[in-house]
């Protein structure tokens, strides 16, 4: 379904790089058929490294002046790339971005707003847009990328990482693009599964996810502070946002409520009372949440995150 939705793009020449990572189904033998029926379809096989791995394995053979990462499980609508290529070559662009629509297992459609409008940004506008997810969102696969660019800057998926790697990956590709494109169309067809690898992986690595959810954050803070620190408090947002979620999921874990870490988040949401207090609806905190996570004992509020979750 995934590499039909891909085969059937409209107005474009294309390259199509499957990427089998050791994978343990037939899965493997579809990509080998693909690639000896299709002369524009070549076909990889590496031992399971996991997505950024095998996104920076594909990226390497890539020859196409714009680059595009596409889930296995995802499909894309016939003139996703059409629509994407044109505003680029149009406008410049190092980035193009699009909107996309959610289909769970049953069918149900959500994430359906979007504008049908064409949006040009600098850079400063672009990142952030993202940083606030002003109809641009934190995954690759909403996006394509001018490979040039992203050469010259050195811009890759961190390898091993199983979580977080797309939004590490765009806060570099972003911090050097001059132009960004948004078409604000659902192009992209993302399927939910609630028992997906990625929704389930934090339950069986929660150390390992916090590890990376903080490398992300602080790596966030640091390009900002470093490169655009006028764009501060849309970082501070961002990271409150995302330290926010890594909370309500912590919490299910009572051996982590004194863990160093878990007072490095914290403390980073109390010394950022300021942006916590004025946007805290935005960050996911009710107002009383907000004044609770910054005065009450650590412990005592992870507590009260876990007796939320259960209502």
């Amino acid at each position: 379904r995934c590499v039909d939705s891909v085969l059937r793009q409209d107005g474009i020449s294309l390259e199509i790089i499957l990427v089998d990572d050791g994978s343990t189904d037939s899965s493997g033998q579809i990509c080998d058929d693909y690639a000896a029926n299709q002369p524009n379809i070549k076909c990889l096989h590496i031992s399971n490294a996991g997505p950024a791995t095998a996104k920076n394995k594909g990226y390497d053979v890539a020859t196409g002046n714009y680059v595009a990462f596409i889930d296995s499980d995802d499909e894309i609508k016939p003139d996703m790339f059409n629509s994407m290529l044109q505003a680029g070559y149009k406008h410049h662009a190092d980035i193009v971005c699009c909107n996309y629509i959610q289909i769970d297992e049953e069918g149900h459609i959500s994430h359906t707003k979007h504008t049908d409008q064409e949006y040009v940004l600098t850079q400063d506008e672009a990142l952030k847009a993202i940083l606030i997810k002003d109809k641009i969102y934190s995954q690759c696969w909403t996006k394509i990328y001018k490979r040039d660019t992203m050469q010259k800057n050195s811009v890759r998926n961190t390898e091993g990482l199983k979580t977080e790697e797309d939004f590490i990956y765009n806060i570099q590709a972003f911090a050097c693009s001059k132009t960004v494109c948004i078409v604000d169309k659902p192009l992209y067809i993302y399927t939910h599964r609630s028992k997906s690898l990625s929704k389930d992986y934090f339950r069986n690595h929660i150390s390992q996810y916090i590890d990376n959810r903080i490398f992300r954050l602080e790596l966030v803070d640091n390009i900002i502070r470093e490169r655009f620190p006028y764009l501060q408090e849309y970082s501070t947002y961002h990271c409150i946002f995302y330290y926010n979620e890594l909370i309500g999921r912590i919490c299910l874990f009572p051996d982590l409520y004194q863990d160093p870490r878990v007072s490095k988040v914290i403390s980073y949401i109390r010394n950022h009372s300021d942006v916590l207090l004025t946007h805290h609806q935005k960050l996911g905190f009710s107002t009383i949440g907000a004044y609770l996570v910054t005065f009450l004992p650590q412990a005592l509020y992870l507590y009260y995150r876990h007796c939320k979750n259960k209502k």
